[in-house]
């Protein structure tokens, strides 16, 4: 895990002297407090640091089992974005990150879900849209069960909310750039219908006009959650057919067109990678999936876009959970949220 970070821990003791400064009270007396507090912020950080590290560890442990898993029935997979990042530049996590995610191609992905029914460790669930009624999202995840990790968007839902790994399902597309920007504005257009529905904390009209968000709004109300959930899937399948097997894309990923559609050749059969001292599958051209998709990937980004889930340490249990403690804790009002507009929350008494 990243080490104290130093920047932070030298402009909050600024802002601390400067406060206290005014104060009033002698030189003894305020650095006394000084102290007391930075030292406080220093134990702060090093125990989330801990912690995270520890959740970067559980994480590992699923991977591990995942990776087994598929090898004993045959599956591809592939470590992808910032976990393929971090195993050819770290040779594990990247210091800051918090997740882990992989890519199947689609068939593969089926698969899985069809084996995981019989054939998966009571220890962990896959949870999807077939597993899991209130699943919305178009990949899956292996959750370890008796875990909790509590992210914001998912606390108002009934889902199993264990320590997990995302596994993102790879769809062929056609050639043509235009049919896949098109695919992607498509999946994203669904996607914000859903999410919409589902009252997560993604933001869905962010830089948009207001004739797009009344007509987004009335169709929102209008087309129904099954509809939209099976016009997405039916999308998906489409698309498969209609393509000639070169080109794959993760349509549910982050980053979006064009960097989320790359050549078939580049993911191929897989090579084994290291990460964290064990041995998990990569594509085949990963150096130049990674420069597809990130340019120069081996530079570290700045400070400010070290980004992760930024989940509180107290949402974070490593074993003890029931089903009890994966039910809502909120309820949200509001079925929409843009700019700097949030959702009504209420909790669940």
């Amino acid at each position: 895990m990243s080490e104290i970070n130093k920047e932070e821990i030298s402009a909050f003791a600024a802002q601390l002297v400067a406060d206290k400064l005014s104060s009033g009270k002698d030189n003894g007396e305020l650095r006394a407090e000084i102290e007391a507090k930075i030292n406080e912020k220093i134990a702060h950080e090093t125990e989330r640091n801990q912690i995270m590290r520890k959740l970067q560890l559980e994480e590992l442990e699923i991977l591990r089992y995942f990776d087994a898993f598929c090898r004993e029935h045959k599956l591809h997979y592939y470590i992808v974005g910032g976990t393929l990042i971090g195993a050819v530049r770290h040779k594990g996590f990247i210091p800051w990150d918090d997740d882990i995610d992989v890519s199947m191609p689609r068939k593969d992905f089926d698969r899985l879900l069809k084996i995981a029914e019989e054939k998966l460790s009571p220890d962990y669930f896959l949870q999807n849209q077939k597993t899991e009624k209130g699943c919305y999202f178009y990949y899956a995840k292996l959750r370890k069960n008796g875990t909790y990790f509590g992210e914001d968007k998912f606390e108002h839902l009934p889902l199993h909310k264990g320590i997990f790994i995302d596994i993102f399902p790879l769809d062929f597309l056609p050639s043509q750039s235009i049919l896949q920007k098109l695919s992607f504005k498509a999946f994203s257009l669904l996607g914000g219908f859903i999410c919409s529905k589902e009252k997560t904390t993604e933001f869905l009209y962010k830089n948009m006009s207001l004739p797009f968000i009344v007509t987004f709004r009335i169709l929102q109300c209008l087309l129904p959650k099954w509809f939209l959930l099976s016009f997405r899937k039916f999308l998906g399948k489409l698309l498969n057919l209609l393509s000639n097997k070169k080109y794959l894309a993760s349509l549910s990923g982050f980053h979006g067109y064009p960097q989320e559609v790359c050549p078939a050749e580049l993911w191929g059969e897989g090579v084994d990678i290291e990460f964290e001292g064990t041995t998990v599958r990569a594509p085949s051209e990963y150096h130049r999936l990674l420069t597809h998709m990130f340019g120069d990937y081996m530079v570290l980004p700045p400070e400010e876009d070290r980004v992760n889930h930024s989940v509180e340490t107290d949402k974070i249990r490593f074993s003890g959970c029931t089903n009890e403690d994966y039910k809502p804790k909120i309820k949200r009002k509001r079925s929409h949220r843009y700019y700097s507009v949030d959702y009504d929350v209420y909790p669940i008494e």
